[in-house]
């Protein structure tokens, strides 16, 4: 094999090892942002707008909403 030919494959070894990691990663964080369980709640009132202090130190106009919260896979 030539130097170049040789260089050509190493270039796609390390392009291959850097799709397959960006899969990975993708599949790890969808699985981490979506997976587990689904709770939704029915808002059948107005809200009122607070402050709320978001990671970081943030702090945020937002809406405090009360009510009960269900899971759907125990209905």
């Amino acid at each position: 094999m030539s130097k170049s030919a040789i260089q050509n494959h190493w270039i796609e070894s390390v392009l291959v090892v850097f799709l397959v990691g960006v899969t990975v990663l993708s599949i790890g964080w969808h699985i981490y942002r979506y997976g587990g369980d689904y709770y939704y709640m029915r808002v059948n009132g107005s809200s009122e707008s607070f402050p709320v202090t978001v990671p970081g130190g943030v702090t945020q106009n937002g809406y405090v909403y009360r009510g009960i919260a269900k899971n759907l896979s125990n209905i």
